[in-house]
């Protein structure tokens, strides 16, 4: 496959490579990148329920201590991805196809994966979580970036809700399946089930096509809009031995706009030489994109709080296993499947009052999880219950925030075309909104694990009722714009 890519740089003549047209649809390269998320996301929850176990089991860390090992492998990962993001997103934004960085993500997956297998010692774990962290940094904001470039505007919502969809099920769904499988066939099925979705996240990998190399094999008149899954080439393109009179009636400029990719990410297109701030302090000089970013940190700290604490408390109430610690996340991972519906429904009313309605109906179900602290039959319903009232309402914060991010990119493109570099923005944009969840996943645990253990169960659960609200606060004065703009 990737020999039928090089061909098309050096014999633009060669026969198309197969499946040419289902390879660089739309459709594919969004399950595509769906599948790498899902995966990344999978990694890092599956050793959830795990981990307090085999920490004991299995790298004979003493009883005492397993809460802190706990927390800091979990935060390790999330440490990788913060310092890895911004690099990423910088090389991203500057090669003209992010496919080379999406197969070294794999490459890195892999070393994880195989360490994670062997580990045995709690400083292997270390090392093995760190190279998943470096992995989902690269997978994260390439595979968004590479998203904003296939579809247009008016669906980015739909597209961006699946893609974080995938990830909040897969972070969500991955604790359940780790919890079964350790406590029916031991740590390394564990392994197995991790090395099988990779091997099937590489095979994707490697057969999809990024739109730019697939119009190589194109003929102009092919280069027309096309919707749907296999609306692969979206826009015209003027054949580069004919001169382009540049001028476009404005009505169809502003029309033909909204179906195209958000970004050619064209390495041929220049600028004028101008002195420029960096971009990624022109991103986050902008407070639209900060409350986009500070959304997203809300909401997966949340996530990761439950990773961290959430195994534990109940092993301890209820004396659960893995088993059962890991099928409790099943309250929040059903709710995750109605991502897509969110994203649809955000790009017709706007992301704003999707956004604020998340966060603040998050708190409640979270400071109501302080009555949870004595092992009855009612207490186990009601916690399941307020999971699922979490799970619904968290997943109202992902599609709005990750939507108006790409929006706030393309605006300020439009309103200063020299705001960034040939390559545009996007992936360090992303890079940025990878860099919020990172510091989620650390954050989250480590935090929530630590006011637990000094100050009980129901001050952790108050404090991340306070915490989700507050992302209220900027989605209503930013999300989608200016609250006061008179555009608004």
């Amino acid at each position: 496959m990737t020999h039928d890519l090089e061909q098309a740089n050096t014999h633009p003549s060669k026969r198309s490579p197969w499946l040419l047209e289902f390879r660089s649809s739309n459709g594919f390269i969004l399950a595509t990148v769906c599948v790498a998320i899902f995966t990344d996301a999978f990694l890092y929850g599956v050793v959830v329920p795990v981990l307090p176990f085999s920490l004991r089991e299995r790298s004979g860390v003493p009883e005492d201590q397993v809460q802190w090992w706990n927390s800091f492998i979990f935060a390790v990962f999330g440490g990788a991805i913060l310092i890895g993001s911004p690099i990423c997103g910088w090389v991203a934004d500057r090669t003209s196809e992010r496919s080379i960085s999406f197969y070294t993500g794999l490459i890195v997956l892999g070393a994880a994966t195989v360490l994670f297998g062997l580990a045995k010692a709690s400083w292997v774990l270390l090392i093995s979580r760190l190279l998943q962290g470096l992995s989902a940094a690269i997978t994260y904001t390439v595979g968004l970036a590479l998203l904003v470039d296939t579809v247009g505007r008016d669906n980015i919502g739909q597209w961006m809700g699946t893609a974080l969809s995938s990830s909040s099920f897969g972070l969500i769904v991955s604790p359940l399946l780790g919890g079964i499988v350790y406590a029916k066939a031991g740590y390394m099925s564990v392994f197995a089930m991790a090395l099988a979705l990779i091997i099937f996240d590489i095979m994707m990998r490697l057969i999809m096509i990024e739109k730019k190399k697939a119009a190589q094999y194109k003929p102009l008149d092919a280069l027309t809009p096309k919707n749907g899954f296999y609306g692969t080439f979206t826009h015209e393109q003027p054949s580069e031995h004919e001169p382009s009179n540049g001028t476009m009636e404005p009505n169809q400029a502003s029309d033909d706009s909204r179906d195209t990719p958000l970004l050619s990410n064209d390495p041929q297109k220049t600028l004028p030489k101008q002195s420029r701030m960096p971009t990624i302090l022109v991103l986050l000089g902008i407070p639209r994109l900060l409350a986009a970013i500070y959304g997203i940190f809300v909401n997966v700290a949340i996530l990761a709080a439950f990773d961290g604490v959430l195994p534990l408390y109940v092993k301890k109430i209820f004396g659960w296993n893995s088993l059962e610690a890991g099928l409790i996340f099943l309250c929040l991972a059903i709710p995750a499947l109605s991502g897509p519906l969110v994203g649809r429904f955000c790009d017709k009313v706007g992301p704003r009052w999707i956004a604020v309605a998340g966060c603040s109906l998050t708190a409640p179900p979270l400071v109501l999880l302080r009555l949870i602290n004595h092992d009855t039959m009612e207490q186990k319903i009601l916690l399941c219950a307020l999971l699922v009232c979490c799970g619904f309402t968290l997943i109202l914060i992902v599609s709005p925030v990750a939507a108006d991010l790409s929006a706030v990119v393309e605006e300020k493109e439009r309103t200063d075309p020299n705001a960034f570099g040939p390559g545009g923005a996007y992936a360090q944009a992303f890079a940025l909104f990878n860099c919020a969840m990172a510091a989620a996943t650390l954050f989250g645990p480590v935090v929530a694990g630590a006011i637990v253990e000094r100050h009980g169960w129901g001050a952790m659960t108050a404090a991340m009722g306070a915490f989700a609200f507050s992302g209220a606060v900027p989605a209503f004065f930013y999300t989608g714009g200016w609250i006061f703009a008179k555009d608004a």
